[in-house]
């Protein structure tokens, strides 16, 4: 079992974000290999028993899918639990993102008619002429007239942030530290916001769920003795299928029950820069 903190606060609060790696999976065959990878992985995953025989099936045949995303499934969850999370759309294929722009207007629209957020999944971090066709793109797309980004694999060099916030970008929220967790406010680039992410499911589910468990009460544990006031979380959408990824699902509906009973608050990027421009 894991131990938990009790925390009990209300001064830390919990944005909770949604990358769009995958749509459907013809956008894949004959694309790029993540099938054959995540074919092997699993075979892996089976051999060192961090997954199970039906586990592994399902994942194998998971290219016969009728979709790959879970969004509809994630926005009635998040709904139910009155979460304002956000979903980041591709504009670019590039690292297993393969689908269509066409294909994610058609789920850009879905997700603004369920009353949710969205924003760019960026892939260029160093050209800045394709990194304002991405913005321009999902402009034309979303019709809105401002919108954050994340960049897919939280690539980003030492100019990525000042070319998004020149770009035009409302905020971002791309800055990782993949080996420790640094905890850093939001801050301002330009008239750009930064908010630095800090729980990442495919990184804190490498091993099983109750070690992701304590990780992650570890880690809102620290934010909140550190003063921290925006503790920022990210799970894949494609991740939310009890099928296929039953321990990653678990995980999910585990974070924001703990949250709640905890009495930390969800929050949505647009509200928490309101509430830090009022400062």
């Amino acid at each position: 079992m894991v131990e938990l903190f009790i925390i009990n606060s209300k001064s830390l609060k919990i944005v909770i974000s949604h990358d769009v790696d995958h749509l459907y999976p013809s956008d894949h065959i004959f694309r790029d290999l993540i099938f054959p990878k995540l074919w092997v992985r699993s075979l892996l995953e089976f051999v060192e028993g961090k997954i199970n025989f039906l586990t592994l099936n399902h994942r194998l045949i998971s290219i016969f899918d009728k979709r790959l995303n879970r969004i509809p499934e994630l926005i009635e969850f998040d709904k139910k639990h009155s979460i304002p999370s956000i979903f980041f759309f591709g504009m670019q294929n590039i690292l297993g993102m393969s689908y269509e722009k066409k294909t994610a207007a058609n789920w850009i629209e879905f997700v603004l008619d369920k009353g949710f957020d969205i924003g760019v999944h960026g892939v260029e971090f160093e050209d800045v002429k394709k990194m304002q066709i991405e913005f321009r793109d999902f402009q034309a797309i979303s019709n809105l007239s401002s919108f954050g980004n994340r960049n897919h694999y939280v690539r980003y060099n030492d100019s990525t942030f000042k070319k998004m916030a020149d770009i035009g970008y409302f905020f971002d929220t791309s800055e990782f530290n993949k080996s420790e967790i640094e905890f850093k406010p939001p801050y301002k680039i330009g008239n750009m916001w930064e908010f630095p992410l800090y729980i990442m499911d495919v990184y804190v589910m490498k091993d099983k769920l109750e070690p992701a468990k304590v990780h992650t009460i570890e880690a809102l544990y620290k934010a909140l003795k550190s003063g921290l006031e925006y503790f920022t979380f990210l799970f894949h959408d494609y991740l939310f299928n009890e099928k296929t990824y039953p321990e990653h699902k678990a995980y999910y509906e585990w974070f924001v029950d703990y949250c709640i009973s905890q009495n930390l608050k969800f929050i949505s990027y647009r509200e928490a820069i309101a509430e830090l421009e009022r400062d």
